[in-house]
């Protein structure tokens, strides 16, 4: 099963419980699809919201949510953990509340803020001064803290407050703090960061005390009728932190205190990063028994987090009695339109989050807006306005040769904007590249790319022909009005498949230069994961990509049962991957027993061996050859059998250049988008093809 199965086509009435009404305290939802608090990176340097804020949460309020939270907001100027954080406690955000607000209402979507204070866990480098229960730095940082004079704890208490009001004032529905995975309210509850032994430290009830006085200080600054959340780390999820049994207690304790009015279930810590928020290495639905948990003690509503998915499975869960609400993250900047293809019975067109986090987290964790890998429009909803596509002033007929992502996008929004489009592939399915990537161990999820755009583009009447190549004689015969060329990349090595000769013959296109690269004993990724080579031996994988390629492909490699190791030239294995999903990969390594070799150039293969030098010796020391990168002494892997080179991709456009050039398209429109330009990222190559679709 791939994952095009995720969303399978159902009937409205299959969600019955997830497009029931709720409420929570006198706040009535309109369903049961909440939208979770999440650092987008879209805020303002000055502390206000942006119109790229507003615009984000609209179209998940336009798509059907019941309810949007929006992401941490500071109380304090030293809660900050960006500078793109929203000062909530400055009244001067009001005026954006009130925008963001009424644009959300406006759709019968209602909205609450989060309140928090970053603590000990920040994305500036460097941060300024961190506040922390105690002074020590978060396991994960190299940046100590400030441990926290009583001055500091008024002062922050005062800013959820004033904070709070502000949110009231602004229109907000209600608001919740964060005792969850970064911040300050955690680390004091943490008997791990809590080191203290005053009246905020020592016990249990005096490590909760301070998020206590923080929900009785909203509670005084706003009315009855504004409910106030926790969203609620449970479980650390670290050798050292806490587990579940003393997050339920943490719960039991703020229920107690009689200020909650529900919770939101959270885990993990920037010491865990990866369960914060779990990439696809980590089984969907793996959260459940969390919610489940809770809800069980719990008299409050409960919001279930944590990669839910299929959408049957948020059915299962309301019906269980796990939860009353269940949260979506990462599902809705794939797919604002979930809950609304959901309730129409258009599952099977929903888009589905790949869990990859290499658009969205990797992002925000360098302060850059939202995006997502196969949603253009994410965080950039002023610049596309993906429900309002248009037809073109004069549709025609389009050809596609290639059904990777960059046709089937490039299609897709052809169709959409009411030209005739045909898609040819020479393979027997469509997908391109990412049908290999699926086969990569933990990456199975990836597949869900192509299946959505190829349902997308069956839904709207697209032709779809696989098991034919392309040629100038056969576009020719289609008499089309503009042709796409998207015939992707092919593994940059010795020997040409007829896709680049030209290129390499007219010196667009240049081999690397690492002799034995034409070696029978030599493969590319490519052989390896399509099955065309099969390997049950001593290899060495030699890494030059820093994403997926290499790593997944020496992780396949190891579950094959070959003895695997790696060499890279880089400072790491994956270094362009999201930490997170990194992580766990060099976890997954080491119980698989694969041999990394970072910084090591390859500079020979022979058979037997591969030759290799570290990137930095102390070799040439004198005038200028001080600043040159003078490498090492060589040393030699012996007892190789096979080598899997990782070493580059290059464009396959010869197709491209005898279109351009034949008299046969003379007047027909050739233009060529994804690797066929430059051997890329799904990110840029989607995002490139929709653009390529709207100029159509």
């Amino acid at each position: 099963m791939t994952a095009a199965t995720n969303f399978q086509t159902r009937s409205a009435a299959a969600f019955e419980r997830l497009f029931s009404p709720f409420a929570i305290g006198k706040v009535e939802l309109r369903n049961r699809v909440v939208f979770q608090p999440h650092f987008t990176a879209l805020g303002n340097l000055d502390g206000l919201g942006s119109d790229e804020l507003v615009a984000y949460h609209e179209a998940r309020a336009r798509g059907g949510v019941g309810l949007t939270i929006i992401e941490s907001q500071a109380v304090h100027p030293t809660g900050k953990m960006s500078r793109r954080f929203i000062s909530a406690w400055d009244a001067a955000v009001i005026p954006f509340y009130r925008e963001l607000t009424s644009r959300v209402h406006a759709h019968g979507t209602k909205i609450f803020g989060q309140l928090t204070h970053g603590g000990h866990t920040s994305l500036q480098r460097p941060p300024h001064i961190l506040w922390a229960p105690s002074q020590m730095p978060e396991p994960s940082s190299h940046f100590s803290t400030k441990a926290m004079d009583l001055e500091d704890i008024a002062a922050t208490i005062d800013g959820f407050a004033a904070s709070a009001r502000n949110a009231m004032e602004g229109g907000f529905d209600g608001i919740e703090i964060k005792v969850a995975h970064d911040g300050l309210l955690r680390s004091f509850a943490s008997p791990y960061f809590n080191r203290r032994t005053d009246g905020y430290g020592g016990s249990f009830e005096n490590r909760m005390r301070f998020s206590i006085e923080v929900l009785e200080a909203i509670k005084r600054a706003t009315s009855d009728d504004f409910p106030v959340g926790v969203r609620i780390c449970l479980d650390e999820f670290t050798t050292f932190g806490y587990g579940l049994d003393y997050g339920l207690r943490m719960a039991a304790h703020l229920e107690a205190g009689g200020c909650v009015d529900y919770m939101n279930t959270d885990a993990g810590s920037f010491s865990s990063y990866w369960m914060e928020i779990p990439p696809a290495a980590i089984g969907a639905g793996s959260f459940r028994g969390h919610a489940a948990a809770l809800k069980r003690q719990s008299r409050l509503p409960v919001i279930a987090f944590g990669r839910i998915a299929p959408p049957t499975l948020a059915e299962e869960m309301l019906a269980g009695g796990d939860a009353d609400l269940i949260g979506f993250a990462r599902q809705l900047v794939a797919d604002p339109d979930t809950a609304a293809k959901l309730r129409r019975g258009e599952a099977h067109l929903v888009r589905s989050c790949i869990a990859c986090n290499d658009a969205c987290i990797y992002q925000v964790g360098q302060e850059k807006g939202i995006r997502c890998v196969h949603n253009p429009a994410a965080g950039r909803e002023l610049e596309i306005d993906e429900p309002g596509i248009g037809h073109a002033a004069r549709p025609g007929k389009v050809v596609v040769v290639g059904g990777g992502p960059a046709g089937l996008k490039t299609a897709e929004i052809a169709a959409r904007r009411g030209h005739q489009v045909t898609v040819i592939e020479r393979a027997d399915a469509l997908g391109g590249q990412l049908r290999l990537a699926a086969r990569q161990p933990e990456h199975a999820i990836i597949a869900g790319v192509a299946s959505h755009l190829e349902a997308i583009i069956r839904h709207l009447g697209v032709t779809v022909r696989t098991g034919v190549e392309a040629s100038v004689e056969l576009l020719a015969a289609e008499r089309p009005d503009h042709v796409v060329i998207a015939t992707g990349s092919e593994p940059n090595l010795p020997g040409t498949s007829g896709n680049a000769a030209l290129a390499m013959a007219l010196g667009r296109q240049v081999l690397p230069d690492i002799p034995g690269l034409d070696l029978p004993f030599v493969h590319s990724s490519d052989e390896v994961m399509s099955g065309a080579v099969k390997l049950k031996c001593r290899v060495v994988v030699i890494d030059n990509n820093g994403h997926w390629e290499g790593a997944g492909t020496a992780e396949y490699l190891a579950e094959q049962g070959c003895s695997v190791e790696v060499v890279t030239p880089d400072a790491m294995i994956g270094g362009d991957i999201e930490d997170g999903t990194r992580t766990l990969f060099y976890r997954r390594a080491a119980i698989k027993g694969i041999v990394i070799r970072h910084g090591f150039v390859t500079k020979a293969i022979a058979p037997g061996r591969v030759t290799i030098s570290p990137v930095f010796s102390d070799a040439g020391t004198k005038g200028f050859d001080r600043y040159l990168l003078v490498e090492g002494a060589e040393q030699v892997i012996d007892g190789v059998d096979a080598v899997v080179a990782v070493i580059g991709r290059r464009s396959c456009e010869d197709l491209y250049h005898q279109c351009r050039e034949s008299p046969l398209l003379a007047g027909v429109t050739v233009r060529r988008v994804g690797d066929a330009v430059a051997p890329r990222l799904i990110e840029s190559n989607i995002a490139e093809a929709h653009a390529a679709g709207l100029e159509i």
